[in-house]
């Protein structure tokens, strides 16, 4: 008995050994940790970085703020939206600093804010982007020629200025000495003067973009120093003289627009060394002397806009097209090209929008193009093309007011035996014979001496408007004309517009990306497409919203006064105006992870309207309604008279 006392008391003090023992681990363990877990969101910020930082808010948000609803700092618990630190030998210094209305609850720039000497004393800043700050040129100007950005060096990686109307004066040579930037996006604001040569010094840059400013003089050559250039945009200025040579020599180069300046001179033949090139947009300059033959050799294009430019030369002879097998869109319209149409563009598959409108050119219209498995819009108005268009009546049902061939005077389209058939808007039909208008006339003396004899072999033409036609003769005519006038009546009553209806991102539909490397996918989808007034969007999703909104809106993800809404799981949006359109997702995050795009919608290519349709007494579409109907007074009275009527006064 004593023995089993003994060893029960041996177990006990065991047990209680091990329980004393781990709840001391433990209590060591918790401590150990709780430790770790703290002390980065309790290390300090260094003060002059600190001190740096709210001189620099201060001086662009008013000198009320002072920080004091921040603890500890604005790297502790209460952060400030837009501003983001990193660690530094267990120090926090800023490392990203935002400013203007990007997110909700960001600090809003006053009426005369500045951009302190103080903001070039945060020392590992590496990205500074300024929005929508500076809006009066008058009541505010600011400028950046004189300020220390030599200070930056070693640590700006990314700098914009975007919609800054009141940020004038020229681009500071001292920008060339940020060695470590690899965006430099300069959109939308005031600023003048000529670009530096020393932006080429930026080995590492990769997004270069300064469009919408009035810079002036030539595109430096340095610029072809910067061999890993991605993108490259300096559209909507006022640049003048000649391409430089060294742009070839930007052999990463993704995306070139140039767009809507005044550059001249000839095309540099070194442009076709871009072989990575998907967007070339050379359109509305003064370029001339003629296409270069290494446009050819640019076979990653999906996007070839040289349009509004006195280029000239024949389009057939040097450009081998059947090489641009990913081109999607060439707008080569308002060019003064001549020479014939090439067959060889009839093997670009992927070809959806093809503009050789307002040129010289001549000779046939190729058939084969046609048969462009994608095309959807095709205009050739406004040469000298001649012969008969080998298209069917389908190819015109299907591509409606998109494929255009007006004021080409010796241009006909054919007469087919069916009874009503699809014309091309602003084409004549050939004449079959060249008594035809007499045989008719002779029909209607041969009906006053024998009414039941049939004329099967005479016809009845009708000039092209774009609507209907009708041939046949005898029984049949009389049939047939009376049908053409309801028929005609009806389609004045309601004259659809044809559109192209996009379903958004096509099998992958409205929703957010799966992943940060997918965040441009919205954006990526809409510029492999080509968006003109009168097209469709079709937002397809499940538990979600679309938005339409502003620009502003648009870059801070948030609308309270959204221009479109819907949250129906099936939406529609109908551009009625050319421009940029603007879409979020209306969810909370969902825009912020990349479910967001912008569109530019472009305008319809329309053709001269004749006195006659001048007149007329159809309205046109206003608003973001579907193309829809128009209505002539009393439609049913006019059925009726010529239900009843039609019949006398054709006999």
């Amino acid at each position: 008995m004593k023995k089993l006392l003994v060893t029960i008391q041996s177990v006990l003090l065991l047990l209680f050994l091990l329980y004393f023992s781990s709840s001391i681990v433990f209590v060591v363990c918790e401590d150990e940790i709780g430790k770790d877990s703290t002390s980065s969101s309790l290390a300090p910020m260094e003060k002059t970085e600190q001190e740096a930082l709210y001189s620099a808010i201060q001086s662009f948000v008013g000198k009320w703020w002072n920080g004091s609803d921040l603890y500890p700092d604005p790297c502790g618990w209460t952060p400030i939206q837009g501003v983001y630190c990193d660690l530094y030998d267990g120090l926090w210094y800023i490392s990203d600093l935002n400013i203007g209305p990007i997110y909700d609850n960001s600090l809003k720039c006053s009426v005369n804010a500045k951009i302190s000497n103080h903001l070039f004393n945060l020392k590992h800043l590496k990205a500074l982007s300024i929005f929508s700050c500076f809006v009066s040129q008058n009541l505010n100007p600011v400028t950046i020629s004189t300020l220390r950005w030599e200070k930056f060096t070693h640590s700006l990686e990314s700098l914009e200025f975007r919609l800054n109307p009141g940020l004038i004066g020229t681009v500071p040579t001292t920008i060339g000495k940020l060695t470590k930037l690899q965006s430099l996006v300069l959109l939308e604001n005031g600023l003048t003067g000529e670009l530096p040569m020393e932006i080429g010094n930026l080995a590492n840059l990769r997004k270069l973009v300064l469009s919408g400013n009035h810079f002036l003089g030539q595109i430096p050559s340095s610029f072809g120093q910067l061999s890993e250039l991605l993108i490259l945009d300096t559209s909507r200025n006022d640049l003048s003289g000649s391409l430089p040579s060294s742009l070839g020599f930007l052999r990463s180069l993704l995306k070139l627009d140039l767009s809507n300046n005044m550059l001249n001179g000839i095309l540099p033949r070194e442009i076709g060394k871009l072989k990575n090139l998907t967007l070339l947009d050379l359109g509305s300059n003064k370029f001339s002397g003629g296409l270069p033959e290494s446009l050819g050799e640019m076979v990653s294009l999906n996007e070839m806009v040289i349009s509004n430019n006195p280029v000239g030369g024949d389009l057939k002879r040097n450009i081998e097209w059947r090489k641009l097998l990913n081109l999607e869109i060439l707008d080569l319209s308002n060019t003064s090209l001549t020479g014939d149409i090439p067959e060889s563009l009839a093997e670009m598959k992927r070809l959806r929008f093809l503009g050789l409108n307002y040129n010289n050119l001549s000779g046939n219209v190729p058939p084969r193009l046609a048969s462009l498995p994608c095309i959807s819009t095709l205009y050739l108005g406004g040469n000298n093309l001649t012969g008969e268009l080998g298209f069917s009546e389908g190819f015109y049902r299907k591509m409606g007011r998109r494929f255009g061939a007006w004021n080409n005077p010796n241009l006909c389209y054919r007469l087919t035996s069916s009874t009503c058939s699809y014309a091309p808007y602003g084409v004549r039909p050939c004449n079959q014979e060249s008594n035809t208008y007499k045989r008719v006339s002779n029909e209607k003396v041969s009906r006053s001496v024998d009414r039941d004899r049939n004329t099967t072999d005479d016809f009845f033409s009708v000039r092209s408007s774009g609507i209907l036609r009708c041939s046949v003769g005898g029984f049949w005519h009389l049939f047939c004309v009376q049908g053409m006038l309801v028929m005609f009546l009806w389609s004045a009553m309601f004259i659809s517009i044809t559109c192209t209806d996009f379903a958004v991102g096509d099998e992958y539909g409205w929703k957010t990306p799966k992943s940060k490397n997918d965040s441009q996918i919205f954006n990526n989808w809409a510029s492999k497409n080509r968006f003109i007034v009168g097209d469709t969007l079709h937002f397809e999703y499940d538990k979600d919203s679309v938005l339409a909104v502003t620009e502003e809106e648009y870059e801070k993800c948030y609308s309270s006064h959204p221009v479109y809404f819907s949250n129906n799981g099936d939406s529609v949006f109908h551009f009625d105006r050319p421009g940029l359109f603007y879409f979020i997702s209306g969810v909370s995050g969902h825009c912020e992870r990349g479910q967001k795009m912008i569109i530019k919608v472009l305008e319809t290519a329309h053709p001269p309207q004749s006195g006659a349709e001048q007149n007329t007494t159809i309205g046109t579409s206003q608003g973001n309604a579907a193309p829809g109907f128009y209505a002539l007074s009393s439609p049913t009275f006019v059925l009726f008279l010529v239900s009843f009527v039609g019949p006398v006064l054709v006999v």
